[in-house]
C-alpha cells in the first residue's frame, strides 16, 4: 500500500506539471527532481519490448547501473532529438564513469516506429550505446502509465503521414533495480544531466 502511495503522488506531480501547460513540444522550465525516496516500477522489470535488431529484450536485464530513459517517437521535429543528443553528451561528459550509465529511447508511436526505423533514426546520434526500443501499443502503454507519461495522436494534415504525436518529456533515471531515482526536464543540456547523475554512479 505504501508503494503504490508512493507512485500515485509521483504521478500526481508529473501530470501537475502538465496541466500547467508543459505538454507537449514545450520545454518544462522547473529544475529536475531528486525523488525523495526511489520508487520501484515493477512494471519496468516485467516489460518485454523489441530492439532494433527486433529481439525482445527484457528491460530489467539491460546492462548499466544506471539508466537513462525518454519516452519519444522517430517523426519528433525538435524535443526528441534535442534529448537523445542531451543523453549522449551527458555520457561523454561522465568519461569513464558514463560506461556505468545506459540511455534508452522508448517509442510513444508504435505504429511507424518499427525496429527497423529506429535503427536507422538512432545512427543520427552519437554514441554508440543509445538503445532504441518498441512494441505493440498495449506494451508501450503500459510502461507510460506506470511513468506517469502521457502520449496523444493529434491530426496533422500537412504532414504526409497525417498525424502528429504530443507527449510529455521528461527524461528519467533508473538504477539497476528498476527503480526511478531522478527526473529532469526536457531540454536539459547534457553537463547538467552528468551533473545530477554523478551522485549515483
Amino acid at each position: 500500500m505504501k508503494i503504490l502511495k508512493e507512485r500515485i503522488l509521483f504521478v500526481v506531480i508529473l501530470l501537475f506539471g502538465i496541466g500547467l501547460g508543459f505538454f507537449g513540444w514545450k520545454v518544462w522550465k522547473f529544475r529536475s527532481v531528486r525523488i525523495q525516496k526511489p520508487i520501484f516500477v515493477e512494471e519496468w522489470s516485467k516489460a518485454v519490448l523489441k530492439n532494433t535488431q527486433n529481439l525482445k529484450i527484457p528491460l530489467n536485464k539491460i546492462p548499466g547501473k544506471l539508466k537513462l530513459v525518454y519516452f519519444g517517437f522517430s517523426h519528433c521535429p525538435d524535443m526528441c532529438p534535442r534529448a537523445l543528443i542531451d543523453m549522449s553528451s551527458a555520457v561523454k561528459e561522465l568519461g569513464d564513469e558514463g560506461k556505468n550509465l545506459t540511455p534508452i529511447f522508448i517509442s510513444v508511436d508504435p505504429e511507424r516506429d518499427s525496429p527497423e526505423l529506429l535503427a536507422k533514426y538512432v545512427k543520427q546520434f552519437p554514441g554508440e550505446r543509445l538503445i532504441a526500443l518498441t512494441g505493440e501499443k498495449s506494451e508501450l502503454d503500459y510502461l507510460q502509465n506506470a511513468f506517469g507519461v502521457v502520449s496523444k495522436k493529434v491530426s496533422a494534415p500537412q504532414l504526409e503521414e497525417g498525424y502528429t504525436v504530443d507527449h510529455t518529456v521528461f527524461i528519467y533515471v533508473l538504477d539497476d533495480q528498476s527503480r526511478i531515482l531522478m527526473t529532469f526536464p526536457g531540454g536539459t543540456d547534457g553537463k547538467t544531466l552528468a551533473e545530477g547523475i554523478r551522485k549515483f554512479l
